[in-house]
């Protein structure tokens, strides 16, 4: 989840091109294992609504 937090900020990847990546079957399924351990969602991250890198 820190290689996706990473793509989300710098390379400004999608959540389904994450969620392919690194081979969740679904969006949901890759946004729901990502809130899980992150605590925030991935669209929060990838809009920058979160001002801290919240994995640390």
């Amino acid at each position: 989840m820190h290689v996706a937090v990473a793509a989300l900020k710098e390379e400004g990847a999608t959540v389904g091109q994450l969620a392919d990546r690194l081979g969740y079957r679904s969006e949901a399924a890759f946004s729901r294992a990502f809130k899980r351990v992150i605590g925030v969602s991935p669209g929060a991250i990838r809009r920058g609504a979160v001002d801290q890198d919240p994995a640390r």
